[in-house]
C-alpha cells in the first residue's frame, strides 16, 4: 500500500443492499492494491465504517450468489451455534460456546435485560489459545450490542472482509441475530454498524465488481 493511500470512510446507508453497493464502490475507485500474506490479490481499502439505518428492508442485494435458503442457513447457524457440516470453526460457536465455556449472547441479552445503558453487552470470537496457532482464523472479531433511544443497535467489527462474497450474508445473518437479541431483551431491533479493518475484493470478483459497479451508477 503507498503512503498516500485513502484510510477511514463513513458510509450512511439506508438498507443492506445500498450498504453493499456503496461500499463496493468505495472498495473499487479509492482501494489500493495489494498483494496478501496467502499470495492472493486483492483491491483493499482500510477502515471502512457502514451504518445501516433499516437493516430488514431490501436485505437481499439482487447481484450476489446467495439464495434466501442459503442465506437463512448461514443465519440460523449464527444465532443457534449449530455446526451441522462439521466446519472446523462457525461464528455461532464462538458466540454461543466460546471456548467451550460461555454462551455470549445469553450474557449479552441479560446485561441489556439489567441494564438498558451497559456498555458490556460485548462478545468476541477470537479464542487466542486457538487461533495465534491455526490457519484458519474468524474474520468476524467482536458484536457489541447497545440501547440507546429505544432500541437495541448491533456494532460488529471484522479484521479481514471479502466485501463481494461475504458482506450481504454476513449482514443477513447479523440481522437475524439482532433480531433475536432485541426479541429476547424485549425492545425493538435497531441499527446495524460495521467496521471493515481491511475491506477487500479478491482478483477472481473483479470482473464480475466492475460490471455490478458499471450497472447501479
Amino acid at each position: 500500500m503507498t503512503e498516500d493511500a485513502v484510510i477511514g470512510r463513513i458510509i450512511k446507508a439506508s438498507t443492506i443492499s445500498d450498504a453493499w453497493y456503496r461500499g463496493l464502490n468505495t472498495i473499487w475507485n479509492h482501494g489500493s492494491v495489494i498483494t496478501d500474506e496467502r499470495g492472493s490479490q486483492i483491491r483493499e481499502f482500510l477502515n471502512l465504517m457502514i451504518v445501516i439505518e433499516d437493516p430488514y428492508t431490501d436485505n437481499i442485494p439482487k447481484d450476489i450468489s446467495w439464495n434466501e435458503e442459503r442465506l437463512e442457513e448461514y443465519a440460523k447457524q449464527l444465532v443457534t451455534g449449530e455446526n451441522v457440516q462439521d466446519f472446523e470453526y462457525t461464528y455461532g460457536q464462538r458466540l454461543r460456546n466460546w471456548d467451550d465455556k460461555v454462551d455470549q449472547i445469553a450474557y449479552v441479552i441479560e446485561k441489556l435485560k439489567d441494564s438498558k445503558t451497559t456498555r458490556r453487552a460485548t462478545a468476541v470470537t477470537w479464542v487466542p489459545t486457538t487461533d495465534t496457532v491455526v490457519d484458519e482464523v474468524p474474520c468476524m472479531i467482536i458484536d457489541d450490542f447497545k440501547i440507546r433511544e429505544g432500541k437495541v443497535h448491533l456494532t460488529t467489527l471484522f479484521r479481514s472482509h471479502d466485501f463481494a462474497g461475504a458482506y450481504p450474508a454476513n449482514l443477513y445473518g447479523l440481522s437475524k441475530l439482532l433480531e433475536y437479541v432485541a426479541e429476547k431483551v424485549g425492545v425493538p431491533a435497531g441499527k446495524i454498524t460495521t467496521v471493515s479493518v481491511s475491506a477487500h475484493i479478491y482478483d477472481h470478483d473483479w470482473d464480475k465488481i466492475e460490471d455490478i459497479i458499471k450497472g447501479v451508477q
